[in-house]
């Protein structure tokens, strides 16, 4: 089964990490800032998502502790498997 940015990576960010990284322009909840097939930084493709991976096996995202190694699993698969965005999840309507 493919990992998709929408099922398997953007579950992993919590809103606190949305919100620390956005100032930064690091957009963890932006489908296509973090599937965009640039490169640059050091990378010949896919530079926001590498440097976010690059961040993370580091472990100098998030700030309060490293991912697991079955989390980091999950990211480099999701790369190994082309970076797909995959099906956005449907949107509750909010209550009036």
């Amino acid at each position: 089964m493919t990992t998709t940015y929408f099922q398997d990576i953007k579950p992993l960010f919590r809103p606190q990490d949305i919100t620390c990284m956005a100032p930064r322009s690091v957009k963890l909840d932006d489908v296509t800032w973090m599937c965009d097939p640039t490169g640059g930084h050091g990378f010949d493709d896919h530079a926001n998502a590498r440097r976010v991976f690059a961040a993370l096996n580091r472990g100098i995202m998030p700030p309060d502790g490293k991912w697991s190694p079955d989390w980091l699993a999950t990211f480099q698969s999701w790369m190994t498997d082309g970076f797909q965005p995959g099906e956005q999840p449907d949107q509750q309507p909010e209550e009036a």
